[in-house]
């Protein structure tokens, strides 16, 4: 019973044993039951508990205060502090910091900033590096915890900057294009773009993200310190300064890691590198896991080094934020974005601009809306129908239609047996796929397919056009040709598999 271990505690020579078969016993199955036990038995009086934190055993000290921090009574969290404060051993300290975590320590949160101003201060050693990181760690969680985080402010529109905007890799054109007389250049995963005034990018649509180049630091070692060294040599704090509003520090990172790595190696890197920029930057940089300012994005070269490209969270990207809800197998708004980039300057066979303004579209397998909002936003719709035998991707479609400002009316029904008024200048969807390698699915699919291709006429016009994107290639080519004329062919990713058709439905002999 842990009131029988609280009680040797007085008179036990072995205080560490005793308070770690406690900590045990509160961590446990019945750690409920435990700490009401404990309380209760002590009547308020935690004294025995309280003078193990000036146990010469740095160990038994270090557990008295993970008890403390297990029991949560309020009335301890003076000594914790106290015995915290006045703690010389590096390894026993963060335990004080841990206990802090189940108290109301409000009123300690400028001795907490204080405390992390002093161990940033503090030189690093091979001996106090790992201790010394584990607090600074601790200490930071608590006071933002009851904090709320404030992101530093863009403020670089009038600089130059160096960009890397991510889109299709087969179809780069298009961004090129519709980028104008910039200096630009195409890359592997994008198009890298040098001008002013970034903001104005998102205007467009073609391009999924935009990633910051910093000049002077374009790739970094496959080894932790030194490329943490590598990115603070370069400027990386000065970079940030000059492109947002002068306001405190610190600015708050993640890392993403992209390459062959294996992922059990792959945590140690990322935790190992954020903290040697945390060390070198003197905490002008700190890792953080939310409200971050910025993403060090690492992507493996074929020589094993690291590019390096900046992601900043303090410049908002608002083009997609309608997706408020999401459903299995959604798709992203940037691929839907595309299609409709793709498809805007294509004609019909009669030379008629591919999608008509105010025109009548229907999505028959409409999933949360995104082909439907996208289209509205390429060019201006008439009326938008959206169909799907799912009830919660209806319910998603009209949640995200209303966050992007669009009008559509979404039915709750299966296409095959849905009934139409007057017919459709356009359908737009994501057909349907599987990736199970069972026949019996590839059979479902392939049924649906041909289904499909029987009944989509009746829902067009004369003239009318179907942009389709598909996982099944084959099954396009061998049941649309009928009943539709197929305009253009686009390979989107042979990885994923992903082809987007612009079709017309034939005319009638």
């Amino acid at each position: 019973m842990i009131t029988e271990l609280y009680d040797k505690l007085g008179q036990d020579a072995q205080k560490r044993q005793t308070l770690i078969a406690m900590k045990e016993q509160l961590r446990g199955e019945n750690k409920a039951n435990a700490r009401s036990a404990l309380i209760s038995h002590c009547g308020g009086d935690f004294t025995a508990l309280v003078d193990c934190l000036s146990a010469e055993d740095a160990k038994a000290r270090k557990n008295a205060a993970l008890v403390m921090g297990e029991l949560g009574v309020q009335k301890l969290l003076a000594p914790l502090w106290e015995a915290y404060e006045n703690e010389q051993t590096r390894f026993v300290r963060s335990a004080y910091l841990t206990a802090l975590k189940n108290y109301d320590y409000t009123a300690l949160l400028g001795q907490l900033k204080s405390a992390l101003e002093r161990l940033n201060a503090e030189e690093v050693s091979e001996e106090n590096r790992k201790h010394l990181q584990e607090e600074r760690m601790l200490l930071r969680g608590l006071i933002a915890a009851k904090e709320r985080v404030r992101q530093h402010r863009y403020a670089g529109d009038t600089l130059v900057s160096e960009l890397v905007l991510t889109t299709n890799r087969n179809h780069k054109n298009i961004l090129m294009a519709e980028l104008g007389a910039c200096r630009k250049k195409e890359l592997g995963a994008g198009v890298m773009v040098q001008l002013a005034e970034p903001s104005k990018l998102f205007a467009l649509r073609s391009f999924e993200e935009m990633l910051f180049v910093l000049p002077k630091c374009r790739t970094v070692p496959a080894e932790p310190e030194a490329a943490a060294g590598a990115l603070v040599a370069a400027g990386l704090c000065e970079y940030l300064k000059q492109r947002h509003e002068q306001s405190a520090a610190p600015y708050r990172f993640r890392i993403e890691l992209r390459g062959r790595m294996a992922l059990e190696k792959r945590g140690g890197f990322v935790r190992s590198m954020a903290a040697f920029i945390e060390e070198k930057s003197r905490a002008v940089l700190v890792n953080a896991t939310d409200g971050y300012d910025l993403e060090l994005r690492l992507i493996e070269t074929k020589e094993g080094s690291y590019h390096v490209l900046l992601k900043l969270f303090t410049l908002p990207d608002f083009r997609f934020a309608y997706r408020q809800k999401t459903i299995a197998a959604g798709m992203r708004p940037f691929n839907a974005a595309f299609c409709m980039a793709l498809a805007k300057n294509e004609n019909d066979v009669s030379g008629r601009m591919f999608f008509r303004e105010n025109a009548k579209v229907l999505d028959p397998f409409c999933g949360a809306g995104t082909m439907l909002i996208e289209r509205a936003k390429c060019v201006p719709v008439k009326e938008s129908f959206g169909i799907d035998i799912l009830e919660e991707a209806v319910l998603a479609a009209r949640e995200n239609t209303r966050f992007a400002d669009k009008k559509a009316n979404y039915v709750n029904r299966d296409f095959f047996t849905f009934v139409a008024g007057d017919p459709f200048d356009e359908i737009v969807t994501d057909m349907p796929f599987t990736v199970s390698e069972s026949e019996e699915k590839k059979q479902e699919i392939a049924k649906l397919y041909r289904r499909f291709f029987e009944r989509a006429p009746e829902f067009l016009k004369e003239d009318g056009v179907m942009l389709l994107l598909t996982h099944d290639r084959t099954l396009v080519k061998k049941y649309a040709a009928e009943a539709f004329v197929c305009i253009r062919e686009f390979e989107l990713s042979m990885k994923e598999g992903s082809y987007l058709f612009l079709m017309q439905k034939r005319r009638k002999a």
